[in-house]
This record gives structure tokens, sequence and C-alpha cells, in this order.
């Protein structure tokens, strides 16, 4: 019997389309595996989602970038969060224009207060009973908002786990806003046509579909100012 090599297994993935022979061939391995493997606490699963502290994915963010757009520290954003940002940009196509990912980064920091409330100060307790979002008369408060677009609700955090296979964002806002800061706004993102809004109507679109309206409209410019001088 021959064995594949690491580099011809890691093929496997690199080339993976979703195709429906290779959704088969998954299937099969995934019903050979023995249990131990499939185990939301094996050693693959957890090695293979987390990001290696200190490793930096490729993209325009960096702690430099972060301290230059904010004023805080290098120190405070750390390589999740840099990751997470670098691979929202990417996921959704905006690292390949850069004023796109100005305007962006300009209203995500405006939402947040430059990063610093990655989820809603509220309680939540608003949220129970919410059965449009999924909610039971007693449940709702663990799924408020998270992220740089406020991810809200049962449903909408069903989607984003189920959308990158971890089933984990069902632990609700912690985790979420700490794991995906970033990440849990590209459906939101992709649903509401925001680069082609960015790169056919300009700024002051992307912060009405982004805002509904014109609320914070002078920070918005602001930043996007600061974020024109360094996004670069």
């Amino acid at each position: 019997m021959s064995q594949l090599s690491l580099e011809s297994f890691i093929n496997f993935f690199e080339y993976y389309g979703e195709e429906y022979h290779q959704n088969k061939a998954i299937e099969i391995l995934y019903n050979e595996l023995p249990d131990d493997l499939i185990d939301e606490s094996s050693e693959w699963i957890k090695t293979y989602r987390k990001q290696i502290e200190g490793s930096q994915a490729p993209g325009i963010a960096t702690p430099l970038l972060m301290h230059q757009i904010t004023g805080y520290a290098e120190k405070e954003f750390d390589s999740v969060f840099i990751n997470d940002c670098n691979r929202l940009f990417s996921d959704t196509g905006f690292d390949k224009h850069l004023d796109a990912m100005q305007m962006l980064m300009a209203n995500m920091m405006h939402e947040t207060c430059n990063f610093l409330y990655m989820k809603e100060i509220s309680d939540g307790l608003y949220l129970r009973g919410r059965t449009d979002l999924g909610h039971g008369p007693d449940e709702g408060e663990i799924w408020k908002g998270a992220g740089v677009l406020q991810l809200t609700g049962k449903y909408n955090y069903t989607r984003l786990a189920e959308g990158i296979n971890d089933p984990r964002v069902m632990e609700g806002v912690d985790y979420v806003s700490t794991t995906y800061p970033f990440t849990s706004a590209r459906t939101w993102i992709e649903e509401n046509d925001l680069l082609n809004i960015c790169l056919t109507e300009g700024f002051d679109a992307c912060c009405r579909r982004i805002n509904g309206g014109w609320n914070g409209y002078e920070d918005r410019l602001a930043k996007y100012k600061i974020c024109k001088q360094y996004m670069v």
C-alpha cells in the first residue's frame, strides 16, 4: 500500500472547491475516521482552528497600522485580531481595492470607537423572546451584538457558525467578539453588496449602507482621512 506524502495530502485542501465528488470523498473520509479524530477536543481540530500565537497572516493590517489609525499601543492588537481583520478583507474581496478598504476600516473604527468596544455595551436582555431572531422567552442575551458590525441574534450566530464551520460560535458574544471580531461581519457585508457600493458609489454611500442614515458622519469622515493617510 502506498501512502500519500504530507504535501500530497495538503493538496486536497488547496484544491477543494466544494464539487460533488470532493464532498463525497470527504463524507467517506469522515465515516472512516475513528471517533477520537472527529471529537471537538481532538488535537488536530483545535490546531486547525487556532491561529498560531505570534504569527501574522499576509495583509494590510498590522499592529503598527492599528496603532497609527487608532492611537492605541501596538501591543493591544494580538495576532488573532490582526489576522481576522486581514481575513475579512480577503474573504470579501476588499483587499484588492485600497480605497474600499479605507472606507470599510473607517466605518468599523467608528462603530467600535476605534475597536474599543467589540461587543454590545447593553446587557442584551432586550433580546429575550425575539422570535424573529430565533430566541425563546428566556434566551437571547448571549447572542447580543458582537464584532465590528455587531452581529446579533441566534439566527445570525447560527449562520456564522455554519458558514465558517465552527460550532463554538453558538457559545455567544464573548467567544465571537474575541475570536472572530471581523469575520463576524462577513455575511452582512456580502449580502449587502458593500464592496460594489464602495467601488461604484463611494464613501458616503458606504456610510449610509452601514448606518442606515448619517449618524456619526463627521467622525466617519475624519477616520476615513486617517485611513487614507496610513493605509497605503
